[in-house]
């Protein structure tokens, strides 16, 4: 049979007459537990056992509190909380804070336990009359324990379940939350709940905490409060929305000068101190507080340093419960971010490429000697929609925010140089470079062992790059790449691509476990054909500038949790040495020279006041994306402009930031935006040059050219390339020699040369000379330097018909050969 809620309410107020407010065992559990008896269908002692039964103890665990990422000064980057809040300890919150909370929700609570009997019983029985528990008579350690459960909460219901106030539910929520009170107080001290209550309680406008709050609405810390302030972060407490300064002042001072009367009232400030707040305005001082890195001042580095913190194991063992940790721990984290650097990559990407300009440009800069990026930026703001604005980090690979990369063109002929200096092959060794050649694909040898294809690579110079022979230092200075397509075609493939994925390149897309696939190890692979990110490009880069080490990028310095804690410490990088310290010191020198000798492709990009530096132009087929990767001992800065939403598009011919350009280039583009950059980024920094090389890195193995005048073709051959050298036919001459028969070499017999060079071998035609013929070097000349006083052909290129690459070769070919093009245009 239902009880009528009339019934219920007379059948209480006997109760009270009968047991007074002696205890809890009367009053209390008669008030509180009759609802619930009637509602359950429970006698009042089966009840009072069921109260005696619940749960005295709180689960509160640590606090929600934001992180905060700082750059390598310790100045605030960005935040990220689930709730803003910075815990503090009671000594750390200014006591007028403390007496104005005290005076305005429980004014006497140093001086009772966790319930108070005469509060409560008058809050029940209007709460009886109301229907439900409409609130009231709650001391401040109940009002903590529902803070702590509600913080707890995950989901709708749960929350429902916590701030239930109707019926049977919302009296069983009161009668849960006192047990747990008097479980609290037997555990903390009245300080410590004071503390965790001011710390835990919500203020408004996402300010979760006293500290939290004196910063949103005041700009000011908890400790130094004065008393109008307190009076009114005392006030919202209760109804935050409804006394919002921000959203209604008036409400928020009427509000604030009756905390100010009930502090007077209860001694805890003069009634002349009161007065003289209430004269005073609001005085807000507001300072919103930022979540995440929308707002931050350098956006994509701080993205990058939230997706680097889900790879942390010290951090949790899941991602996501590493966003949790970022989201709720309370952690400083000290990142590898520099201004000075930062603001000069921002200001030089921006004055090439507009954000709104249909091509992007992105930088990435890593410190040399500790993996350390001191500056990601891409010419597009940072954000979630808008014009010009977007949240993908084209600098970076795509598993940390980023794209699926960029063909990085000639600047992957470096590897090709490092694997041949390492093989030994001197930087003197020349090779014979035409304007194009052709190559069957299965002539060159991958990881996996011969390259399987029935195909032919023909790669071609631009336009405009003299033919004839090229050694180490200036075929990398000219980009040239029939030059390249032949040393690669000596190195083999598997060792360059071994070198680049050692000193940090991987290819930017994220393949099934999140991280980018291995190199593609393809003919074309010098010319640059895998997808890669610039921040990949400057690490790997920065083991040259680092004489072999290479230390892996990082963004994150150290982690420290709210108690000082360090979990993560990045201050001693773990570096590893991947080329012997000559061979490194050899590619620099190389690279230094594509910048410091003219005519080289990176001359232009020379910085301020002679500062030594190495660099490499990348420029694609078609100029579909344009490269300039370069280093000093200090910084290694990777520089790309794509069009990354049409990226067969070429580059030629378009706008950039109001500027046209007829023909896109690694030097026209993004090398004058490298140039301002690190200019401006070395300002103040010391000058440092790269070292001395090893003599014998320079000479290599030298070799005594030997006699194969009169020999066949075939056999000149044989004896030129068993004594370590390479052979090719320069051209056909009038000779009293049989046709066919080596007529001369070039360099001459008994020459001292590196091993590895190229020999240019000229062959009777078979016709013997003229009297117009001024000596034809056969049998004389040839001895000692090797000196022919016709031997002005010396540097031809062979005459043979080599096939054209038609310009629009498409891409995606079979064997993925497209790409990098480039050399003369660079």
């Amino acid at each position: 049979m239902a009880i009528r809620p009339g019934a219920v309410v007379s059948s209480v107020r006997r109760v009270f007459l009968v047991v007074g407010v002696s205890a809890l065992s009367g009053v209390l559990m008669a008030g509180l537990i009759l609802p619930v008896v009637a509602g359950l269908g429970l006698t009042a002692r089966e009840s009072a056992d069921a109260f005696a039964d619940m749960p005295s103890e709180l689960d509160a665990g640590p606090m929600a509190q934001r992180s905060v990422i700082v750059d390598d000064s310790g100045d605030r980057l960005a935040t990220f909380y689930e709730e803003n809040r910075v815990y503090v300890g009671l000594d750390k919150i200014a006591p007028v804070m403390q007496d104005a909370i005290l005076a305005i929700e429980d004014d006497r609570f140093y001086e009772r336990g966790p319930i108070d009997f005469q509060g409560t019983i008058r809050a029940l029985m209007q709460n009886l009359e109301a229907g439900e528990t409409t609130g009231g008579g709650s001391t401040l350690t109940q009002q903590y324990v529902k803070l702590v459960r509600l913080s707890k909460a995950d989901t709708e219901e749960e929350r429902q379940d916590v701030t239930d106030s109707t019926g049977v539910d919302g009296y069983r929520r009161k009668l849960e939350e006192l047990r747990m009170a008097v479980g609290v107080e037997k555990e903390l001290s009245k300080d410590k709940i004071l503390e965790r209550y001011l710390n835990i309680a919500y203020f408004g406008s996402g300010a979760h905490g006293i500290e939290a709050a004196a910063r949103t609405y005041f700009s000011t810390s908890a400790a130094k409060l004065s008393i109008p302030q307190a009076a009114m972060l005392a006030g919202l407490v209760q109804r935050p929305y409804a006394y919002d300064p921000t959203r209604d002042p008036e409400a928020a001072q009427a509000r604030r000068n009756t905390v100010l009367n009930r502090m007077a009232d209860t001694g805890r400030i003069t009634e002349k101190q009161a007065a003289s707040a209430r004269k005073q305005g609001l005085g807000l001082d507001v300072r919103p507080s930022s979540d995440g890195c929308t707002n931050a001042w350098a956006g994509y580095f701080c993205d990058y340093v939230a997706h680097e913190i889900r790879t942390m194991e010290e951090l949790g063992g899941t991602p996501e419960q590493r966003q949790m940790m970022l989201e709720r721990g309370g952690l400083r984290i000290q990142t590898t971010l520099n201004r000075q650097v930062q603001e000069a990559a921002d200001e030089a990407v921006s004055d090439k490429v507009a954000p709104t300009d249909s091509m992007i440009g992105s930088i990435a800069t890593v410190e040399p000697g500790t993996g350390h990026i001191r500056a990601i930026a891409n010419s597009r703001k940072y954000g979630v929609k808008g014009e010009g604005v977007s949240n993908i980090n084209y600098a970076v690979d795509q598993n940390m925010g980023g794209g699926i990369g960029i063909q990085p063109g000639s600047t992957f002929k470096v590897y090709v140089l490092a694997a041949a200096i390492n093989q030994g092959i001197p930087l003197d060794t020349t090779i014979n470079s035409p304007d194009s050649i052709s190559i069957p694909e299965d002539e060159f040898t991958t990881c996996d062992g011969e390259y399987r294809s029935t195909g032919t690579w023909s790669p071609e110079n631009w336009t405009g790059l003299e033919p004839g022979n090229y050694n180490l230092r200036t075929g990398t200075e000219m980009s040239v790449n029939t030059f390249f397509a032949q040393l690669e075609l000596r190195t083999g493939i598997c060792e360059p691509a071994t070198i680049a994925e050692k000193t940090g390149m991987t290819r930017a897309n994220a393949g099934e476990n999140g991280v980018g696939e291995a190199l593609e190890q393809v003919p074309s692979f010098t010319l640059g054909v895998n997808e890669v990110s610039p921040l990949s490009m400057a690490e790997s880069y920065a083991t040259f500038a680092n004489r072999g080490v290479h230390c892996p990028a990082t963004a994150i310095e150290k982690i420290t949790d709210s108690e000082g804690n360090v979990l993560v410490d990045n201050t001693d990088p773990k570096c590893e040495r991947v080329l012997e310290q000559p061979v490194a010191d050899a590619v620099a020198s190389v690279l230094e020279g594509v910048m410091h000798n003219p005519g080289a492709t990176g001359n232009d990009m020379q910085l301020d006041d002679g500062r030594v530096a190495g660099g490499k132009t990348g420029t694609t087929q078609r100029a579909k994306a344009v490269w300039y990767v370069g280093f000093t001992p200090q910084l290694s800065t990777a520089v790309a402009v794509a069009d990354v939403e049409a990226p067969q598009e070429s580059l030629d011919g378009r706008e950039y930031n109001g500027e046209y350009e007829d023909s896109a280039c690694g030097s026209c583009v993004p090398g004058p935006m490298w140039k301002q950059m690190m200019d401006e980024a070395h300002e103040g920094l010391p000058e440092k040059d790269f070292p001395e090389l090893d003599p014998e890195v320079i000479e290599g193995v030298s070799a005594t050219v030997p006699d194969v005048r009169g020999m066949t073709e075939d056999a000149a051959v044989d004896t030129l390339e068993g004594d370590g050298f390479d052979v090719d036919v320069f051209d056909e001459v009038n000779s009293d020699l049989d046709e066919g028969l080596v007529v001369r070499t070039s360099p001459g017999p008994g020459n001292e040369v590196s091993s590895g060079t190229t020999i240019g071998l000229y062959l009777s035609n078979g016709i013997p000379p003229s009297d117009d013929d001024e000596g034809n070097g056969e049998g004389e000349g040839n001895e000692g330097e090797g000196n022919n006083d016709d031997d002005d052909d010396e540097s031809e290129p062979p005459d043979i018909d080599l096939p054209t690459v038609d310009p629009s070769f498409p891409p995606g070919n079979e064997g993925g050969n497209e790409g990098g093009n480039d050399g003369w245009r660079d």
